[in-house]
C-alpha cells in the first residue's frame, strides 16, 4: 500500500520537492545564524538531503549537499566563530560536503536495491515474465478502462503438452530451458501494452488488449508456430495447446477471464492437443448479463483501434 506521504509526492516533480529542500535548508541556515556558533545544527541539514535524495534522486541530493555546506559555511563564518587558522572553516565545511554526499550515496543505493526487490517479487523466477499476483493485477486494470471504453480484450491460456517427458527423459534443467524459451516466444511476439505471465508448472498466459478475435488469431496462431518451431530445433516432444477468449467488453471478473480460457484450453486437450481454439464471449446487452454488477453504459467517443485488431 502507498503511504499518505508518498502518493502525495508523486504529485510533485523532482523539482518541487528539491526546492522544498532548499527552502528548508535556508530556514536552518537562519536559525544557525541567530543561535551563534555555540550551538550546532550540523546534523540538522541532513534532513533535506535525505528527503530529496530519497524522493528526488541523486542529482538533487548532491545539488542539496552543496548548498547545505556553503549556507552552513557562511552561518559558521557570520555568527562570529573565530579560528587559530582561516582555512579551518573551509575544511570543516569541506568534510561535512563529503559527509553529505556519503549519506547522498548510500541513500540512492538503499533505494535502487529496493526498487529492485520490488520489481523482482513481481516477476517469475525462472521465467522473468510477471508471476500471478502481478499479472492479475495488471489484468484487472486493463478490464476495468475496457469496461470503461467498452473496448475488446483477448487472453489466452497457455499449456505445454507433454511437458513432463521432458522432466522424465531429459532432466530438469532442460525443462527449465524449455520454459524460459516459452517466455522468450511469448515476449517477443506481443506488444508493449500487452501483458505475459506464468500462472504455475508449464502454464502460461497473455493478455491483450485493444483487440479483435482477427487481431488474437494472427498474434496466437504466430505464438504457436514460433513455440513448435523452438521445439524442434531443440529436439523437444512437446506441443502447445492454448484456449483464447475474446471479451468484446470486460468480463465480470479477471477470475471469470481466466477460467473461461482455460476451459477453451482443456477443450483443445480433449480433442487432441496442439492447436490454437478462440472464442468470443458476447456483449453484456446481447447476453443480458450485467457487466461488473453494472448494466452496460453508452460512452461517448472510441478510442483508437492499436494493432492486432
Amino acid at each position: 500500500m502507498v503511504s499518505p506521504i508518498n502518493a502525495f509526492l508523486k504529485k510533485r516533480s523532482q523539482l518541487q520537492v528539491a526546492a522544498a529542500g532548499v527552502v528548508f535548508i535556508l530556514v536552518l541556515a537562519a536559525m544557525d545564524y541567530a543561535t551563534g556558533y555555540e550551538l550546532s545544527f550540523s546534523i540538522f541539514y541532513l534532513l533535506p538531503i535525505a528527503f530529496a535524495t530519497w524522493y528526488a534522486g541523486l542529482y538533487h541530493g548532491a545539488l542539496l549537499s552543496i548548498v547545505s555546506a556553503s549556507v552552513w559555511l557562511i552561518a559558521d563564518i557570520t555568527a562570529g566563530n573565530r579560528y587559530s587558522q582561516p582555512f579551518i572553516p573551509l575544511w570543516n565545511a569541506g568534510v561535512r560536503f563529503l559527509f553529505f554526499i556519503v549519506t547522498v550515496w548510500l541513500l540512492t543505493t538503499v533505494r535502487a536495491q529496493l526498487e529492485k526487490e520490488r520489481s523482482m517479487a513481481r516477476l517469475d523466477g525462472l521465467t522473468c515474465v510477471m508471476n500471478g499476483l502481478a499479472f492479475t493485477e495488471s489484468a484487472q486494470t486493463i478490464f476495468r478502462i475496457a469496461d470503461r471504453f467498452r473496448r475488446s480484450t483477448a487472453i489466452g491460456y497457455i499449456d505445454l503438452d507433454n511437458f513432463k517427458s521432458v522432466n522424465d527423459t531429459l532432466g530438469h534443467a532442460e525443462g527449465d530451458q524449455v520454459l524460459k524459451t516459452v517466455a522468450s516466444v511469448l515476449l517477443t511476439s506481443v506488444r508493449k501494452a500487452d501483458l505475459v505471465g506464468r500462472l504455475g508448472g508449464d502454464e502460461f498466459v497473455v493478455l491483450l488488449p485493444e483487440t479483435t478475435r482477427s487481431g488474437a488469431a494472427t498474434v496466437f496462431e504466430n505464438i504457436h508456430d514460433a513455440l513448435l518451431k523452438k521445439a524442434a530445433e531443440k529436439g523437444w516432444p512437446i506441443g502447445v495447446s492454448i484456449g483464447v477468449a475474446v471479451f468484446l467488453t470486460a468480463p465480470s471478473s479477471f477470475n471469470e477471464a481466466i477460467r473461461l480460457a482455460d476451459t477453451l484450453m482443456y477443450r483443445v486437450k480433449n480433442s487432441g492437443k496442439n492447436r490454437v481454439l478462440i472464442e468470443e464471449q458476447g456483449r453484456p446487452e446481447e447476453t443480458g448479463r450485467p457487466l461488473n454488477g453494472k448494466r452496460p453504459r453508452k460512452t461517448p467517443g472510441a478510442l483508437p483501434q492499436a494493432p492486432h485488431s
